[in-house]
C-alpha cells in the first residue's frame, strides 16, 4: 500500500523563488502579540509562529461542531516588508483533483477550493487586504520530468517540491499533523509516528507533479518527499485524487497590513 514502509529519498538542489505582484508600503510595522504591542523593525522574524485567519481545528467536549478558531502559521521567508507563511497543522483532507486524470496545478480542484473556499472561510476581509497575490513558477518534476505546466497567480497555494526542501532542514522540521477536525473528515495519520504535542503527523500536498501527470507529490507522515520510484516500493506521491492526504495552505502577506498575533 502507499503509506506503509515510506523511504526517504530525493536530493534536489534546485530552488524556486516566490515573487510578490504588489508594492511594498512601511519598514516599521507595528505587532501584536497575545500580551501587548511592541515595534520591531520587521515586526517577526523567520521561525517565528504567528496567529492569523480562522478555521475548525478542535471540538469542544461533547460537541459534534467544530468552531473556528485562530489558525497558526510558521513563517518561512520575509522579503520586502512581505512574509511567507504555512499553517503549522493540516487543516483539511482534499484532493488534488477531483478524479483521476492528468493535471497540473494550474487546473487542479485544490488550487481552486484554497483560492475560493477556503480563502472565504479562512479570512475576514481586513484580513485578505494583508494577503497578497503572487506568481509562482511549477517546475517539472526533477526527478522523473513530469511536465509541471504553466506559472500560475493566486492568494493561497500551496509548496513546490523544492520549497518544501528549501524552507524546511530536515524531514523532523517537514511533518505535520492534522487538526482534530481534519482527522474527523478522513484524513490518514500514523500511529507510529507524532510531534512533541503527542499529535500523530500525516501527508500534505505539494504542487508539484510526481511520477506520472496523474500522480502529484506530497509529504508524509515522516518528513519525507514522496517523488521518485523506488524499486520494489510505491514511493511516488498520490494518486491526485486521493481523499486522505491534507491540505497546508501558504500565504505571503505584507506585515504591515496584517493583523496577526505572535505566539510567545
Amino acid at each position: 500500500m502507499k503509506k506503509i514502509g515510506v523511504i526517504a529519498l530525493a536530493v534536489l538542489t534546485s530552488f524556486v523563488f516566490i515573487t510578490s505582484c504588489m508594492n511594498t508600503n512601511a519598514s516599521v510595522t507595528t505587532q501584536t502579540t497575545n500580551t501587548e504591542t511592541v515595534k520591531e523593525p520587521s515586526g517577526i522574524s523567520v521561525g517565528d509562529h504567528i496567529m492569523f485567519g480562522n478555521y475548525p481545528q478542535n471540538y469542544a467536549s461533547g460537541s459534534d461542531t467544530a468552531e473556528p478558531e485562530p489558525i497558526e502559521w510558521r513563517v518561512l521567508e520575509i522579503k520586502d516588508g512581505k512574509a511567507l507563511i504555512i499553517s503549522e497543522y493540516l487543516l483539511e483532507p482534499f484532493v488534488y483533483n477531483i478524479e483521476l486524470a492528468d493535471v497540473t496545478w494550474e487546473k487542479c480542484t485544490l488550487r481552486k477550493w484554497l483560492n475560493t473556499t477556503f480563502y472565504d472561510a479562512a479570512f475576514s476581509e481586513s484580513e485578505k487586504n494583508s494577503i497578497q497575490t503572487v506568481t509562482v513558477k511549477n517546475p517539472d518534476n526533477p526527478v522523473r520530468g513530469t511536465k509541471g505546466g504553466n506559472d500560475t497567480e493566486h492568494k493561497v497555494f500551496c509548496l513546490s517540491l523544492e520549497e518544501a526542501q528549501l524552507y524546511f532542514k530536515d524531514t523532523k522540521e517537514r511533518m505535520a499533523a492534522p487538526t482534530k477536525y481534519a482527522v474527523k473528515r478522513g484524513a490518514q495519520t500514523n500511529e507510529d509516528s507524532t510531534l512533541a504535542n503527542g499529535m500523530k503527523t500525516g501527508w500534505w500536498w505539494l504542487r508539484t507533479p510526481a511520477s506520472s501527470s496523474n500522480r502529484a507529490a506530497d509529504v508524509d507522515c515522516y518528513g519525507n518527499i514522496d517523488v521518485d520510484f523506488i524499486k520494489g516500493s510505491d514511493v511516488d506521491g498520490s494518486l491526485v485524487f486521493d481523499e486522505d492526504n491534507c491540505v497546508r495552505p501558504a500565504v505571503w502577506i505584507t506585515i504591515a497590513e496584517a493583523k496577526f498575533s505572535k505566539v510567545l
